[in-house]
């Protein structure tokens, strides 16, 4: 990287908003996470801002600085908004005019589909945005403690799928043991992410599942998450986390689908693909985007017509 954008912000004592994406998963609550840990300690002032709930699992990563947009004062100017794990603009987890506060905006991403619609954009095809900062900090020689780890390895270890998944690189595990050398506890680190689940999700989970579609000559799994089974579960659609990948895991299927139903006319859809389609691609042409093997959209119809609409996208490439 030509110039570190993390050396610029401690040079120049810049005050900064971390904004990761909507429906926060692992790898942006993690690299939220350790680079808040990293400007506590330049003294930087921060603050991260989350609109949405945190799923359960992924509580302990929550920090005493978060606000969301509308904590945030008319009067208030940062120096820097820092975009986290985020391809497009509309995706940020934040309300735009938060945008407005600041002077300039840096987006550090690993999409493939990323727009790059930064002032600064740091994008790098690695495993996680928990990768792409180990080697920030590692160009300025910053030295990762306990606390960096634990948000770095969130990052990693989820967005690998616990290292199974495509994207984990000889550098990937490499990253995974210099964190390992802080000492850093693992075990309860992991043990909140993956065993650590509420009985509302697993049973929305389980009814998803139980009324799954088979497509494409039973190569592709669809699963629905509507509003009546939010209501009849007692849930809310952060609920759905990890659906659409139990669907992948079955055997003969290349791709699954998640439908998650918004409202009357929206529906956002999550893919998975376990070996050789790009849904990545799929998601572009409804102005979506993310990975070849993971990659989500917005469909603006009612459930029935993007199930349609989705289905035969997928057909048509298998």
């Amino acid at each position: 990287m030509m110039s570190n954008v993390l050396k610029n912000i401690i040079s120049s004592q810049g005050t900064c908003l971390i904004i990761p994406h909507q429906s926060p998963d692992g790898d942006c609550l993690g690299s939220s996470y350790t680079l808040s840990h990293f400007f506590e300690r330049h003294q930087i002032k921060h603050h991260i801002i989350m609109d949405d709930v945190i799923p359960s699992n992924y509580t302990f990563l929550k920090k005493n600085n978060m606000l969301k947009s509308s904590d945030i004062k008319d009067d208030e100017k940062y120096d820097y908004a820092i975009i986290l794990d985020t391809s497009s603009l509309d995706r940020i987890g934040a309300s735009k005019s938060v945008l407005d506060k600041c002077a300039s905006m840096i987006v550090i991403d690993h999409h493939k589909t990323n727009s790059f619609f930064g002032d600064t954009n740091i994008v790098e095809m690695v495993s996680s945005v928990g990768e792409l900062l180990f080697n920030l900090y590692t160009e300025i020689d910053y030295v990762i403690d306990q606390e960096d780890a634990i948000g770095l390895y969130t990052s990693i270890v989820t967005d690998t799928g616990e290292f199974r998944y495509s994207n984990t690189t000889n550098k990937t595990l490499q990253v995974a043991a210099k964190l390992f050398e802080t000492g850093f506890d693992f075990e309860s680190c992991s043990r909140e992410i993956f065993s650590n689940q509420p009985l509302e999700k697993v049973v929305l989970k389980s009814s998803s599942l139980s009324n799954i579609e088979l497509y494409g000559n039973k190569q592709v799994a669809l699963m629905i998450v509507s509003q009546q089974m939010l209501k009849q579960h007692n849930c809310d659609m952060f609920h759905s986390d990890g659906i659409v990948e139990a669907g992948r895991d079955i055997s003969g299927i290349e791709v699954s689908v998640l439908l998650k139903e918004i409202d009357s006319n929206t529906v956002k859809v999550s893919m998975r693909s376990k070996s050789f389609l790009d849904v990545a691609e799929i998601s572009l042409v409804f102005n979506g985007g993310g990975h070849n093997r993971a990659a989500g959209c917005t469909i603006n119809a009612p459930l029935k017509e993007a199930k349609q609409l989705i289905i035969k996208e997928i057909e048509s490439r298998l």
